[in-house]
């Protein structure tokens, strides 16, 4: 159940050990001598350098500002084990328009929606969040952002999956049966959700949406993403000025971002067809259709397993049956080794007896061989309490 309209509880609350992970990363190229100089004041035991800093809190807190770490780095995770985590990636103003965000937007605060925008000078930040109410998550941090950064790449080519993942991330078809609701429409629905990346499913591992939704969603969606564009294509595309500018960027040092700019290039930008707008009442009712479905699907199947493993279970207590007389002589020389471990293949091995006498409506001759048994071994009380309900 999410919390909602305030931020998480106090560790102390909740009477847990505490666990907090902060991580930020620079992924456009290293960060500047004012950053750094920022990053180290902010905690005197973190792991800095100009492309990452990290930090593991079991009893304090963060003392620095994630809002000014975000303006150097670009990428910001963050894990408690009392119920929170968030993924905030920094962007350069302007390069994703905020008409491309917004429809993806509830227009909800912060703790409120898993997506929210902020934007800090000159930067944009895309926020995923999710607060737990009554927490214990994992409490390993250390790796989840590079599972994650990939997100950031992925939006800077115009593949807004992770902005339609987090807007899935809140959505309730159950809460969208009300016709008065009519007229609200869901974001354009974008392609490739049948081929999530792998930064895609680690983001949906942490801030999980309906599975139902999920599938309705990909059932509407178009089934692939254009393939990548040759490098040497996207260089002979280049003007002579572009080219320029580039080498110029590597001479002074900006080489990893230069890579990074061409590589993008490589990705046409994903076009999301107009004609896919819906209503989310439409959506909700497909989406509670694909749920009634899967369930009737899931207890076919389990009825199936059930039939299957009865007729396992006859077949095997038929077997036991047929051996029965040497699996009562075999009993002894178990009972011989007088240990623990021995005593309970006894009582397995008496219980399996009971149930195949017991399907071959002969329940009689079984007790009469155990009071036998009883008898034989009075003197071992261990025993005995094992096959009392027997």
């Amino acid at each position: 159940m999410r919390v909602r309209g305030a931020s998480p509880l106090p560790i102390e609350s909740l009477g847990m050990s505490e666990y907090q992970y902060y991580e930020f990363v620079a992924i456009d190229g290293p960060i500047s001598d004012e950053g750094l100089r920022y990053a180290r004041g902010c905690s005197s035991r973190a792991e800095v350098s100009r492309v990452r800093w990290k930090n593991t809190y079991h009893f304090g807190d963060f003392h620095g500002s994630v809002d000014t770490l975000l303006k150097y780095y670009d990428a910001h995770f963050y894990i408690a084990n009392w119920g929170t985590v968030r993924l905030g990636l920094a962007f350069p103003k302007g390069v994703i328009t905020p008409e491309a965000i917004l429809p993806f937007l509830r227009g909800g605060e912060r703790y409120e929606d898993t997506l929210t925008i902020k934007e800090i000078g000159n930067r944009c930040i895309v926020w995923w969040e999710r607060n737990e109410e009554g927490g214990c998550w994992e409490t390993g941090g250390e790796g989840l952002t590079d599972e994650l950064i990939g997100i950031r790449e992925e939006l800077l080519r115009g593949d807004y999956r992770a902005l339609f993942l987090g807007w899935l991330a809140d959505f309730d078809p159950d809460e969208w049966q009300d016709s008065k609701d009519g007229a609200v429409m869901m974001p354009p629905i974008p392609a490739g959700l049948d081929q999530l990346t792998s930064a895609l499913a680690a983001l949906i591992k942490h801030f999980p949406v309906d599975r139902d939704a999920l599938a309705a969603a990909t059932r509407l969606s178009q089934t692939s993403t254009p393939d990548r564009i040759p490098i040497a294509t996207v260089l002979e595309r280049l003007s002579v000025s572009e080219m320029r500018a580039l080498l110029a960027q590597v001479a002074e040092g900006g080489g990893a971002g230069v890579m990074t700019e061409l590589n993008r290039l490589t990705y046409p930008r994903v076009q999301t067809p107009p004609s896919q707008a819906m209503r989310c009442v439409d959506f909700a009712a497909k989406t509670i259709e694909t749920r009634k479905v899967r369930q009737k699907r899931e207890a076919e199947a389990a009825a199936a397993k059930r039939l299957r493993e009865t007729e396992l279970r006859k077949q095997h207590l038929a077997s036991v049956l047929q051996r029965a007389d040497a699996i009562w002589s075999g009993l002894d020389a178990l009972m011989d080794q007088k240990i623990a471990s021995a005593y309970d293949q006894v009582a397995n091995q008496l219980q399996e007896l009971r149930d195949a006498y017991g399907q071959a409506h002969d329940i009689g001759a079984f007790q009469q061989k155990l009071a036998e048994f009883r008898r034989r071994y009075s003197n071992r009380p261990a025993m005995l309490r094992r096959i009392e309900k027997l």
